[in-house]
């Protein structure tokens, strides 16, 4: 199932809570441009959170939209997930391609989240496609090993 972090937590019962760090126009890197499909260096919309639960850090979040897709403030992306925000604005999320990995956490990345350096972080990237196969986000996360897990179910197809 497409759903955000903030669903899967308030699913489990977890109160999330977000912190905006940055929220703003700026020029898509390579990684990004391919992404979304939009040219090198064009303008995207970067939207960096911190989502806590019971005041301890769990993820950091950076997600780009093409520029002009949703206007939003700061105050909503606190009180909501994403996918939410874009659910209520109209865009029909209707697939995902995702990969996740693991790796150690940098200085900054510790600090932020409130481990050691080098604590074990899982990865996440994400580039998501609206019902017309339109890429409408690509996210890049970082979650906290010792905080947070992936749970997949995968089926036998006939």
């Amino acid at each position: 199932e497409l759903s955000s972090l903030y669903d899967d937590m308030e699913s489990a019962g977890q109160s999330p809570t977000t912190q905006v760090l940055h929220h703003g126009i700026v020029p898509a890197c390579a990684e990004v441009a391919a992404a979304l499909d939009v040219a090198e260096g064009s303008g995207v919309h970067r939207v960096e959170r911190l989502r806590l639960t019971h005041g301890q850090p769990v993820a950091a979040l950076c997600n780009y939209l093409p520029e002009g897709l949703l206007n939003v403030d700061t105050a909503r992306l606190e009180s909501t997930g994403l996918y939410r925000v874009m659910r209520a604005a109209g865009i029909h999320l209707h697939s995902a391609r995702q990969s996740v990995g693991a790796r150690s956490a940098t200085p900054e990345e510790a600090e932020r989240l409130r481990e050691p350096t080098g604590a074990a972080l899982l990865t996440m990237r994400r580039t998501a496609y609206d019902d017309t196969g339109r890429a409408v986000e690509y996210g890049t996360h970082i979650y906290r090993a010792s905080r947070y897990a992936f749970e997949f179910q995968l089926l036998v197809r006939p």
